[in-house]
């Protein structure tokens, strides 16, 4: 029986040994129906589909579903190449951090890098069934934003491809390619395809063979640690001044019961609290030394808001 994850839409801590993905849901055990259009999309906020797709009115366009064979657990992810006919467009099944720029017909690549330390390897369970030379593949790329040259820079990249049927699951395990290893990312794009010709810039251009599939479980990443930023904060949180020195005033949109503010190093190691008795709060951050911190607002039990804060001296 899988162990079980908590999951991003819950945003709490990970705790060690509680599941076998580092990513949320990257065991694919939680999906959620669509019952107006009669898809399923992958429940905590991190992977997503092109089965939105199917709510044009030119079908079949879901190419992602929740499959009861799985590696370990319930459920894996099923992964099928289809084609609409009138578009003459190739879908690759795919499952990642992506979504559907309607104007352009492409989709919209990455999510926020919420975790403080770097991954080191892509790991995971696969199963592929390609027809006819085709072949199925994963991705994974690193990138932070360049503010001079107004582009995103390249930090680090892995592409797999797997050639021929394997009809058991196999593991995956390769180290991440560095480009940049002085540089944090900001930004993650994580790919899982049934078509290694996806064409990310545009849908239109992937190549493939109508048809080939392939499943997908507890895709990981290692050495990813810290605290895990919420994409769905229940309460708002300012911080002023950052960078602070001496103090710091925590201004949040309501007062919380039993409120904490929690400080991690760039580690995930927590180093100290504050309590949280009004809306407004001034902290004495004169202890911290010079660097990023991450904080976490609790209740006592329930993670509320999630951040970063720089201490200069």
């Amino acid at each position: 029986m899988k162990k079980l994850f908590t999951l991003f839409a819950l945003l709490v801590f990970v705790i060690p040994g509680m599941s076998q993905s580092t990513l949320p849901n990257g065991n694919f055990e939680s999906w959620t129906f669509n019952s107006t259009h009669g898809f399923y999309e992958p429940d905590g906020g991190f992977f997503h589909t092109l089965n939105q797709l199917d709510t044009i009115p030119t079908p079949p366009g879901v190419t992602a579903y929740p499959s009861d064979t799985a590696y370990s657990g319930s459920k894996s992810a099923r992964l099928v190449t289809r084609k609409i006919d009138l578009l003459f467009v190739l879908i690759p099944g795919v499952i990642g951090t992506l979504k559907i720029n309607w104007a352009t017909a492409n989709a919209i690549l990455g999510t926020k890098y919420t975790w403080s330390t770097k991954p080191e390897r892509f790991q995971g369970q696969y199963m592929a069934f390609p027809l006819n030379g085709d072949s199925t593949g994963a991705i994974v790329l690193l990138s932070k934003w360049n503010s001079s040259t107004m582009k995103r820079d390249t930090i680090a990249y892995k592409r797999l491809v797997f050639h021929g049927t394997v009809d058991t699951w196999t593991k995956f395990d390769e180290a991440i390619d560095y480009w940049d290893n002085t540089a944090m990312p900001d930004s993650i794009t994580l790919l899982l395809l049934s078509c290694a010709g996806y064409n990310a810039n545009n849908m239109m251009g992937s190549v493939g063979q109508v048809g080939s599939q392939a499943f997908f479980d507890d895709v990981t990443l290692t050495n990813i640690s810290g605290i895990d930023m919420l994409l769905m904060p229940d309460v708002n949180v300012s911080l002023a001044p950052n960078p602070a020195s001496e103090k710091m005033t925590v201004t949040m949109s309501e007062q919380i019961k039993n409120g904490l503010f929690e400080v991690y190093n760039s580690q995930g190691k927590k180093i100290t609290q504050f309590n949280l008795t009004t809306a407004s709060e001034t902290l004495n951050v004169s202890s911290l030394k010079s660097g990023m911190y991450y904080y976490r607002i609790t209740d006592g039990s329930k993670s509320l808001n999630t951040g970063s804060f720089i201490i200069t001296k």
